[in-house]
């Protein structure tokens, strides 16, 4: 019997599935013949009269015509390879697989078993088709990769692009870019800069961090084709080349007769991107003219919003943004942009306000959770921070429920609930949570917090340092212990923990601060003036120690000149802390200047509605100026505040002085 040496000399095979070819690129002229064993003319005759019936589109007679070819020569394994062929071009994945594998059994060396099987398993992986139960993408991703590599070096597979560029596809799916660049790289050397084998290869460069090659393939490839501009502008940004970035988009913007929505903006979001807002004015000019066209649109309103922020136009930014949010309320990016701003003011009311519409309504299907929780926590932070503790346990919780297993949220649940009053419930929160998270920190501290307060100080203390253990020698350990020390009146045991740390860490202006805290604590405010002027001397723009050591100095009616100095040079710094403000206006009214004193601590307590320390300092000073009234709502709101370094019976007792007239 003479071979049968089908091939692929009649048709190209093409796997096609929901009208999306896997691989379709024209049969040589004239393949090589496949050597395989002696021929039988009549199977040759059948399998003839198979294609000519495919080729009428009479598939049952074409079948039909394999089948009798197959039972005249069934060793011939290219006739099952040719079958395998046919039953992937009607779709026929499984009934392909089948035949190919039987080539293969028949002749391990069979190019087109091995082309059929890494097409369908490649298909398969892509979800182009719905694989066989029990497989998997990677299962399916590995098999077409080793049925094509048998065939990678064969005059067919030279002559297919299609082919390579599937196993390219594979390649990068396996997240073998480095295998993949060489295949795409002589794909675009005979296709040129265009087409998908050119974003292909620029993917796999940057996979690499090969980002000057990847560039240069786009660069090349936009010169011959404007819509790279986008990908070239993309891949600028990722070298955080903006203006470059800014440039392409541009230019692909012109280069088309409807330039699209996204190539604009991206453009005017790049210019964004330049350092030291160098492009926010060519920005606001860009969506200022885009605007007048398309006043709906809340993403541009959100650029312009950040345009304006950049230039330092605040109204005009807020104005911007309030615009993008009367368009779209749940315009994530703006919320937080907003927010952002507001908080960086310190204007939490201001945050509560434009965030609490996030905790009533349920978002929109695209809405990502994750920026839902960020806005809910923010708008928790909010209102802690102006008193609410019971808004803020509400929004916590409203986080909480799609995002349950996260420990920061249970530990900002379990604190607001300690803020409220609510002790046995931040112990149950962070209980429940150290369940799944047993290691981490800020549970751990929350807990013994709340189990303190609760009136359970020798069992919360007991169980921080076990919980705590080895890590009592590390910054962060040490600092939950001796918070939860500190807040049982153990300030020895606070300090105990501390000194070392700091003795070992000589130069570590976190562990001097909180060392310097604790011997305020205690009463040592000889060491603590000493821990404190040592960060200073080391960093004389350190806001926060300027500041404690001014408020501490002026507690105590020491060097008070020099203290409203040191507080005012924090002020420098950081403009309009009302924490810092609160100190300059205590300082001032210390030193008998109430009336100076009114105008920062009115600021600062505003602000900060929740710390019970700032509205007493600040009704004092009222109290001082002959305004009672408001005086007394102070301390009402001081005794309903967070309760940090006060003494409520001194609040109390000085409420009643007020509404008695003294």
């Amino acid at each position: 019997m003479q071979p049968m040496t089908l091939g692929r000399a009649a048709l190209a095979l093409t796997l096609v599935v929901a009208g999306r070819p896997v691989a379709a690129q024209p049969a040589p002229a004239a393949p090589p013949a496949v050597a395989a064993r002696p021929a039988n003319a009549a199977a040759m005759f059948e399998f003839l009269l198979a294609r000519r019936a495919e080729a009428a589109d009479d598939a049952k007679a074409a079948e039909a015509a394999f089948q009798r070819a197959l039972a005249l020569d069934p060793g011939a394994a290219e006739l099952h390879a040719e079958l395998a062929g046919f039953y992937a071009r009607q779709n026929r994945a499984s009934d392909a697989v089948a035949a190919a594998e039987k080539a293969l059994a028949l002749d391990a060396s069979s190019e087109e078993g091995h082309r059929i099987l890494g097409l369908v398993n490649a298909a398969w992986a892509d979800g182009v088709v719905d694989g066989p139960a029990g497989g998997s993408e990677e299962v399916w991703r590995t098999a077409a990769i080793t049925h094509l590599q048998k065939v990678q070096n064969s005059p067919a597979m030279a002559t297919d692009l299609g082919l390579q560029l599937t196993l390219a596809r594979q390649l990068l799916g396996a997240e073998r870019a480095a295998d993949a660049v060489p295949i795409l790289e002589r794909i675009v050397s005979q296709t040129g800069p265009s087409g998908e084998p050119v974003s292909m290869l620029a993917e796999a460069l940057r996979t690499l961090g090969q980002l000057e090659r990847a560039t240069t393939v786009l660069e090349q490839a936009a010169a011959a084709n404007p819509r790279y501009y986008m990908a070239l502008g993309d891949i600028y940004e990722r070298q955080s080349k903006f203006e470059e970035a800014a440039e392409a988009f541009d230019r692909g913007a012109k280069a088309l007769r409807t330039p699209g929505r996204e190539l604009r903006l991206r453009r005017m979001n790049a210019l964004l991107g330049i350092p030291d807002g160098k492009g926010a004015a060519r920005a606001v000019t860009a969506l200022t003219e885009y605007l007048a066209a398309n006043p709906k649109d809340a993403a541009a309103q959100y650029l312009l919003a950040r345009a304006h922020l950049l230039g330092g136009d605040a109204a005009a930014a807020v104005k911007a943004g309030q615009q993008a949010l009367a368009l779209e309320p749940r315009h994530m990016p703006t919320l937080s942009l907003l927010a952002e701003h507001y908080r960086e003011r310190y204007d939490y009311a201001a945050v509560a306000a434009l965030l609490a519409p996030i905790e009533k309504t349920e978002g929109a299907r695209n809405e990502s959770p994750g920026d839902v929780v960020r806005l809910l926590a923010e708008l928790g932070g909010a209102r802690q921070q102006l008193g609410d503790a019971a808004g803020a346990a509400v929004a916590f919780e409203k986080a909480r429920t799609l995002l349950p297993e996260s420990a920061p949220l249970a530990t900002a649940l379990a604190q607001a609930y300690l803020q409220a009053g609510r002790a046995d419930d931040a112990v149950k929160v962070a209980r429940e949570a150290r369940a799944a998270a047993a290691g981490d920190l800020g549970l751990i501290r929350v807990e013994a917090l709340a189990g303190i307060r609760a009136g359970r100080a020798s069992e919360a203390v007991s169980t921080a340092e076990t919980a705590v253990g080895g890590r009592r020698t590390q910054v962060s350990g040490a600092f939950v212990l001796a918070d939860v020390y500190q807040e049982a009146k153990r300030h020895a045991d606070a300090i105990g923990v501390l000194a070392p740390l700091s003795s070992a860490r000589p130069d570590d202006d976190a562990v001097a601060f909180r060392l310097g805290a604790a011997y305020e604590t205690a009463g040592r405010v000889s060491d603590a003036e000493k821990s404190f002027r040592a960060i200073i001397a080391r960093d004389p723009l350190n806001a926060a120690a300027l500041n404690y050591l001014g408020y501490m100095l002026a507690s105590r009616g020491m060097k008070v000149p020099e203290a409203l100095a040191l507080v005012d040079r924090a002020l420098v710094v950081e403009p309009g802390n009302p924490a810092y403000l609160d100190s300059r206006g205590w300082a001032l009214f210390k030193m008998g200047r109430a009336a100076d004193a009114e105008a920062p601590l009115r600021q600062a307590a505003t602000a900060l509605g929740g710390s019970s320390v700032i509205q007493f300092h600040f009704a004092e000073v009222l109290a001082a100026l002959g305004k009672r009234d408001e005086a007394a709502s102070r301390l009402e709101q001081a005794l309903k505040g967070d309760g940090v370094d006060i003494d409520r019976a001194v609040i109390e007792r000085r409420l009643g002085q007020v509404r008695r007239g003294r």
